[in-house]
């Protein structure tokens, strides 16, 4: 099966541009994105894929965008890894953790 293509479009001076974009096989991480997060992807994947018909962006900025939500869809999926980093988050909001120059004198760099 081939690549599914996104269809974008604008209308200009009465007529209508329009461009296909690659898109990943596979979207199905899509589901692990929250209510908040969705409305962001799609607010942002509306201005993107507007600016590649407009010829300002071009296909391999979407190919990062989409890999980048992925990540963030992927780690959704992973509820212990989500605690992990809430955890750290607050850490360091109290003052605790290593500062970066002590971190990198314990591993030898």
């Amino acid at each position: 099966m081939k690549n599914p293509k996104l269809v974008v479009g604008h209308l200009m001076n009465d007529q209508v541009y329009v461009k296909s974009v690659k898109t990943s096989k596979n979207l199905d991480w899509l589901k692990w994105l929250d209510s908040g997060e969705l409305v962001e992807f799609f607010a942002e994947l509306l201005k993107l894929v507007t600016q590649i018909s407009e010829g300002k962006k071009d296909t391999e900025t979407l190919s990062i965008f989409l890999s980048e939500w992925r990540e963030t869809a992927l780690l959704n999926s992973e509820p212990e890894v989500l605690e992990d980093i809430l955890e750290a988050e607050r850490e360091l909001d109290t003052g605790g953790g290593k500062p970066w120059s002590l971190i990198k004198k314990e591993i030898g760099m």
